[in-house]
């Protein structure tokens, strides 16, 4: 009790401090504030330099309507180089190429120097309008001082884009041309109507179902209220067209997710098997391949967006097919979405709840979800990211049909009792519930396939989960407090596919080491049907034994570390798909050498090795295993004399990336054990894809190898604090073609000795001069790979 008293007095002396620091330091503030405010008086005006930053940039969208489309460009350019012109507003019906023309004009003039900054700013139906124009005006003033309307495609655009989008090899009999042609001006001119219906009659080649087309797009006017009928005609015409009714169904699905958002393929393909589509698919794998399909129809038939994302693949939907298929729902009453909206509650109408299917509150401003509600249909309830704090204790009580429940990045602390009646929930979302610290006994969710807690505060497991024997993914990557993972749970789920925990407290080991105390690496060999593994083990031992049972090979992805997922010893991440492997080894005083594992190595990271001396290959004719190699990456290796071989450049034809820093012994970096003799040193090394070579803290290098290297794709060289290389082995004749900058001290740059006078003179415009007191950016770095880690793991 003594204990206690002295850490709450502890506690509450620290909280007092910190907001006597506070206020303190508010104050001090304020004074500042008053300070420059009085200083800020510029008789004579005031210059700043340019915003300095990131300015977004947008990929580069096929412009279609050449003439059209230039004539619109051109207006609106004309507009934003006349200084009389503050504001300017452009207008059009719906899929007639506004945002198109719009991301043209950005991405022209983000980086020019005509303006300080160029914002992009995406408002989604979604937003407060109003709000929203009212700050926008009261910054701007009100009104535009040029409107201009962009027109439709003229007729032979139209027709040009239509027979692009029915594919470039594909030739209209003169039957059928004529045909094409009306069913083209049925667009009106309108790009996204073209080019779906374009796309939904690529390949046919019958003349009956072409003059049945016509007459469908004559008649398919949509009859939703607040559609416009010109291009919504088109759309719906397209959407009925789809291959088969599934495709239809998950097309309707995407309008759940927020307008404008980027879906993952994960999120998408998870919640289409978890909500029944593919139910006859027992494979989890084969399902994903499933979906992945339909995703790449939807996309061949313009109904969806790829959109490009560092973190994975993504698609969206264009906000006017979004409106068709909320429209459709809405019709058939059988979808609710109030996606980031105002709605405080969930929906009450029992009538028109009797029928609904699916709902998605997802980033709505719900913070409690109150008494039962009588939804004997619904399917999917979607509320990632909303303010949902509270659940009523029945709130589930009249959803026995519910198969997919998200509730991920909500705020609640615990789940009611009810949950556990959902009898036939396929996905259990709750990923980055930060606060949740305790989950219901999940003993009745037999049919789940899917329990997704990463993120959350649980120690335990709920109860039941020996009992999920359909279990096929359990997601606990990032579960800090995670005290225990029960054998029986393990050992139960034998149709486990993934098993998902790099990050979370419970670090695997052997069972003997665990002496019955919770799941051990044996447990996790005893998955027969596991294709995806992230875990961390407590230690070496405990790695070299899952990697010496062999189980691994049977995998498709992994990521294996030792140690944890953000201070790792070892780690090793592999996927089938993408044939890749990357290999990180850090922070160990005990390995003196490292070897080349698998021949689909792609990325290859040491930090921190400080007794490393020596990388090898354990078998050195065997080339290959560095032929995928695409980046090296060495940092704090004292001892490390060298980093390659010149035996292995043969096969380093993909290597893309070398960065090596903080190795104080290091005097080669690529080194000639012998075997190829001095008369060699002549013959040129190609590394055809290099493209940045890093070199930074190097004190004793002098020289980076001793032939001639020819890179014709090498852009960036940068040299910091390594006094001693005195020379640059880089071929002149290959540089010149790809190079843009070269990095370094003057002094260093000063000191280097040429072959030819010439060589400094051709290469002195790419020099950028940079001191040599760069430790930051080896902080920013290693901050920047940190970061990296902890996105993979989300």
């Amino acid at each position: 009790m003594h204990d206690i008293k002295q850490k709450l007095e502890e506690v509450s002396w620290t909280h007092i401090q910190l907001h006597m620091n506070l206020a303190k330091e508010v104050e001090e503030k304020i004074k500042e504030a008053i300070e420059l405010k009085e200083n800020g008086q510029f008789q004579e005006g005031l210059v700043v330099d340019l915003l300095v930053g990131s300015i977004e940039t947008f990929p580069p969208i096929k412009i279609v309507g050449e003439t059209t489309a230039l004539k619109n460009l051109q207006k609106i350019e004309e507009c934003l180089m006349d200084d009389e012109v503050g504001k300017i507003g452009v207008y059009g019906m719906g899929g007639v190429g506004k945002t198109t023309l719009m991301t043209h004009i950005h991405n022209k003039f983000k980086n020019a120097e005509i303006f300080n900054c160029v914002i992009w700013v995406t408002v989604s139906k979604e937003s407060d309008l109003e709000e929203l124009q009212g700050r926008l005006s009261k910054a701007l003033g009100m009104g535009s001082e040029r409107i201009i309307e962009v027109d439709g495609l003229a007729e032979d655009e139209s027709w040009t884009l239509f027979k692009e989008k029915l594919g470039t090899d594909f030739v209209l009999s003169p039957e059928i041309e004529p045909i094409a042609k009306a069913v083209v001006e049925e667009c009106d001119g309108l790009p996204l109507g073209i080019i779906t219906v374009g796309a939904a009659m690529r390949g046919v080649d019958d003349t009956v179902i072409w003059r049945n087309a016509l007459e469908d797009l004559k008649n398919s006017r949509p009859n939703l209220e607040g559609l416009e009928d010109d291009v919504f005609s088109c759309l719906r015409f397209s959407f009925d067209h789809l291959k088969t009714q599934i495709h239809r169904d998950c097309f309707l699905y995407c309008a759940l997710y927020p307008e404008d958002d980027q879906i993952s393929y994960d999120s998408l393909i998870e919640k289409w098997m978890a909500d029944g589509f593919f139910d006859e698919i027992e494979d989890r794998e084969k399902g994903f391949d499933k979906c992945y399909t339909i995703i790449n129809d939807l996309k061949d038939a313009c109904m969806l967006e790829n959109c490009e994302n560092v973190h994975g693949s993504f698609v969206k939907m264009h906000d006017l097919l979004r409106d068709l298929a909320i429209a459709i729902t809405r019709k058939s009453r059988q979808f609710v979405v109030k996606v980031r909206s105002n709605v405080g509650k969930f929906p009450r109408d029992e009538s028109l709840m009797d029928d609904v299917i699916r709902v998605s509150l997802m980033h709505s401003n719900v913070e409690m979800l109150s008494c039962q509600s009588k939804c004997p249909k619904l399917s999917t309830l979607l509320l990632e990211g909303s303010r949902l704090g509270n659940i009523d204790h029945l709130f589930f009580e009249h959803m026995q049909n519910l198969r997919v429940l998200d509730l991920s990045h909500a705020c609640f602390m615990c789940l009611p009792q009810s949950l556990s009646n959902l009898v036939n929930l396929h996905a259990l979302l709750l990923r980055y519930c930060v606060n949740l610290r305790e989950v219901p006994s999940l003993v009745q969710l037999r049919e789940l396939r899917v329990l997704g807690l990463s993120g959350t505060s649980i120690k335990y497991l709920p109860d039941g989960m020996d009992g999920l024997t359909n279990l096929r993914c359990l997601g606990l990557p990032v579960t800090a407090k995670l005290e225990m993972v029960p054998v029986a749970a393990i050992s139960s789920f034998s149709h486990l596919e993934e098993l998902l925990m790099v990050g979370s407290k419970w670090k695997w080991s052997s069972n003997e080491d665990r002496k019955g105390r919770g799941a051990g690496v044996e447990d996790i060999v005893r998955l027969m049907h596991l294709k995806k593994l992230l875990v961390d083990f407590v230690d070496s031992s405990a790695f070299s034994s899952y990697v010496r049972s062999g189980h691994w090979r049977g995998l498709n992805c992994f990521l294996l570390t030792v140690g944890n997922a953000f201070n790792d010893l070892v780690e090793i991440k592999y996927n089938f798909y993408s044939r890749e492997c990357q290999v990180n080894v850090s922070d160990s005083d005990c390995l003196n050498s490292v070897a080349f594992p698998e021949s689909n190595l792609t990325e290859l990271s040491i930090t921190r090795l400080h007794n490393l001396s020596t990388i090898y290959m354990e078998e050195p004719t065997q080339g290959d295993k560095l032929a995928n190699l695409k980046r090296i990456e060495i940092r704090k290796c004292p001892k490390l004399k060298y980093v390659l071989l010149i035996g292995w450049f043969q096969t380093l034809q993909n290597l893309e990336e070398i960065i090596v820093a903080d190795c104080r012994e290091m005097k080669e970096m690529v080194v000639d054990m012998g075997d190829m003799g001095e008369a060699n040193n002549n013959i040129p090394i190609t590394l055809p894809r290099l493209k940045r070579i890093t070199l930074s803290h190097l004190p004793n290098l002098k020289s980076i190898c001793k032939r001639t290297l020819i890179c014709s794709s090498l852009e960036q060289i940068v040299v910091l604090y390594c006094p001693m290389l005195k020379m640059l082995p880089f071929s002149i004749n290959s540089l010149l073609s790809s190079l843009k900058q070269i990095e370094g001290s003057r002094r260093w740059w000063d000191s280097l000795e040429w072959d030819s006078a010439n060589t400094k003179m051709y290469l002195q415009p790419f020099f950028s001069d940079c001191p040599d007191f760069s430790f930051r950016r080896e902080e920013d770095q290693e901050q920047q790979e940190t970061k990296r880690k902890a996105d993979s793991i989300s």
